[in-house]
């Protein structure tokens, strides 16, 4: 419960000290930015992105703080009952991190096209709703749902990749631990049996 309302603070905190910044930079910036950028995306990178980054820093602190200790904790009870046992579990790591990194620069690619593509979606609803009138006197109905046609349809190919290669790093990990924990069952059948 400590623990949950401290990191509950801290990315609160990191958030409101985010958005401060980011309304000091906009006030800032020339015109002619806001002028090359839609008021959409730029609401996208003020929201969207702020709170992924907050949500992201509350869970991966509480994961951390949780994971570390029982790092220490499960490596100590391993060097105590076997050494050779804890070097042959230690052994998956380089795999484990080889295969993580791998899915990562993948991963990366498509989450960065979903945030820029959540920010295209977003500024054209504004653009939209906010020019009704003139979009409906103009009859330009079409061409505003086929350009979100095509924002969106980039939006879900983007969302789905990242999510897709996200999602096979929990199943590859657990293949590997379980080769890992195979291994140790045979090493610890042998050692075993010879007493």
């Amino acid at each position: 419960a400590i623990q949950g309302i401290i990191t509950t603070n801290i990315s609160q905190k990191v958030s409101y000290d985010f958005r401060k910044e980011i309304s000091q930079k906009m006030n800032r910036l020339p015109l002619s930015y806001f002028d090359t950028h839609s008021s959409g995306d730029i609401l996208s990178r003020v929201s969207n992105d702020v709170d992924l980054i907050a949500q992201t820093l509350h869970t991966s602190m509480t994961q951390i703080v949780t994971s570390s200790v029982t790092l220490v904790g499960v490596f100590t009870m391993m060097v105590i009952i076997n050494i050779p046992m804890t070097l042959l579990a230690l052994c998956v790591l380089p795999i484990s991190m080889f295969f993580m990194g791998q899915i990562m620069k993948r991963t990366q690619r498509y989450f960065k096209a979903q945030q820029e593509n959540l920010g295209n979606v977003n500024g054209h609803i504004e653009e939209m709703y906010g020019a009704h009138q003139v979009v409906k006197a103009f009859n330009g109905e079409q061409q505003s749902l086929e350009a979100f046609d095509g924002y969106n349809n980039s939006l879900y190919s983007s969302a789905w990749k990242s999510q897709f290669f996200s999602g096979l790093m929990q199943p590859i990990t657990g293949f590997i631990g379980n080769v890992s924990y195979v291994g140790v069952c045979l090493l610890g059948g042998y050692l075993a049996s010879q007493g």
